[in-house]
């Protein structure tokens, strides 16, 4: 089977997911899916390069108020979103603006050799800032998540976060993280994962915020830890989109 209809199925797989048990939402069921999308997440709209050979993964993507008032899509402007492309950049990985109502089909986000996606698909309530829980990166979602490493089969897999880092290593049965994360950011040749038929190297990094440039780790100190990156990645040519 092609990569594209294998797609669709971990697609519709995480839409028949009800996660309300869990005090989340589906986007596929907020007013009857009219912001939902064709992809596994509303980050995955973003960049979406099914051979892509760096793939992010983010904790979990805002609450179901950004969502709807935002119509599935991020507010425009955002520098958090900004610094992230500079930081891809900086890897040799430029990919397109995020996506708004009229650009939403760039087909330049297929071809960007990038794949961002959340380890939590589903939406929390609360504002974006409220707390997750460690039950909601289990089951189905540390599923969805090895189920697109295997599909697109990156070189590097970059966690943002704690929470997305041990939901990678979750995803393959690996022991997760139980030191400072400071410490997992610093390991210079990152960690393999078993991904069958191909070799993929996880590194954690810290997320690339306002609050934690501020906090915990400067941009000069994430455009390090990103350097470590590059080295693994293939060369492309072309300038940022």
């Amino acid at each position: 089977m092609s990569k594209t209809p294998r797609y669709a199925e971990l697609v519709a797989a995480r839409k028949a997911v009800d996660p309300v048990p869990l005090g989340l939402q589906n986007p596929a069921a907020i007013e009857n899916g009219k912001y939902d999308s064709a992809h596994i997440g509303p980050w995955t709209v973003w960049a979406n390069d099914l051979d892509a050979d760096l793939m992010v993964v983010g904790q979990d993507w805002a609450d179901v108020s950004y969502f709807t008032e935002n119509r599935g899509l991020d507010k425009p402007g955002n520098p958090t979103n900004q610094f992230l492309r500079d930081l891809l950049e900086s890897v040799g990985r430029p990919i397109p603006e995020p996506p708004s109502a009229g650009n939403i089909d760039d087909p330049a986000r297929a071809t960007c050799g990038v794949w961002l996606t959340n380890a939590l698909l589903w939406l929390k309530e609360g504002g974006m800032s409220a707390p997750v829980r460690s039950e909601w990166f289990e089951g189905a979602s540390q599923q969805l998540l090895c189920d697109q490493i295997v599909l697109v089969q990156p070189r590097v897999v970059v966690a943002l976060g704690e929470r997305a880092y041990n939901c990678a290593l979750r995803a393959f049965g690996l022991v997760p993280w139980r030191g400072t994360f400071r410490l997992a950011v610093e390991l210079q040749h990152g960690v393999s994962l078993p991904v069958p038929s191909s070799a993929a190297t996880l590194f954690a990094v810290y997320h690339c915020g306002s609050r934690i440039r501020n906090t915990h780790r400067s941009k000069e100190q994430q455009r390090a830890d990103w350097s470590r990156i590059r080295p693994l990645l293939g060369s492309r040519t072309g300038v940022r989109p």
